[in-house]
């Protein structure tokens, strides 16, 4: 009786510690790794974090695509965002050790083309949270990058803080001159068990973007 006692309880604890789905880990595998605090401001920060692959033939470090498949069944499940990969694509960027609880991920997504200069090859920042077995805990779009959208995100133990810029000039051009902008501050904190929260929202304010020469990208006039 009490070897039939033990082996029930080893049978009901190794279901319980059901191991992982291999598809997450193979998606998981494909992920950099990314200390904290982490810093995306720039072109340069950006490609660190979501280019996760090499070109052999320019020698250069390239986005790494994510397969339709995997996006439909670990991004976008349940209406969250369309895993078409003829009108969009995500790409790989990093893991983020914030927990043991759950996992964290950053992800690319861009919209090919688009309705409108708001939403024309329009890249959002993807923040996802993750069981341990591979269940979506929280996700969320961070920021938004095109030429009427800029951004700059920093992800610490405590906090992610986010300021989006908003190009409101009626007209942009190619000269590279001072432009107006709109742009306000976002905090969040992951809690414990793994779910994004919207923390706080700073009143909108209006600026000016201007040419950063060195880096060619506009950034805003502090």
């Amino acid at each position: 009786m009490r070897t039939f006692i033990s082996i029930l309880f080893c049978c009901i604890f190794l279901s319980n510690c059901k191991a992982q789905d291999p598809d997450f880990k193979m998606y998981l595998s494909n992920f950099g790794q990314s200390k904290i605090p982490l810093l995306i401001n720039d072109r340069q920060s950006s490609s660190a974090v979501f280019c996760q692959a090499y070109d052999t033939i320019f020698r250069i470090k390239a986005t790494k695509p994510i397969p339709e498949n995997i996006v439909a069944k670990y991004i976008c499940t349940n209406g969250f965002c369309n895993p078409d990969g003829g009108y969009f694509r995500y790409d790989y960027g990093v893991k983020i050790d914030l927990s043991n609880d759950f996992i964290t991920v950053l992800v690319s997504k861009l919209q090919y083309e688009g309705d409108s200069e708001w939403d024309f090859d329009l890249r959002e920042t993807l923040l996802i949270t993750y069981s341990n077995k591979g269940e979506i805990l929280s996700r969320l779009s961070l920021t938004k990058d095109n030429d009427r959208w800029k951004s700059s995100l920093m992800i610490t133990k405590e906090r992610i803080t986010v300021r989006q810029i908003k190009i409101t000039e009626p007209k942009i051009d190619h000269y590279h001159r001072d432009l107006r902008c709109e742009y306000w501050t976002t905090t969040y904190q992951i809690t414990n068990d793994g779910i994004i929260k919207l923390i706080d929202t700073s009143p909108v304010s209006t600026g000016i973007v201007i040419w950063d020469k060195i880096n060619e990208e506009y950034v805003l006039e502090e």
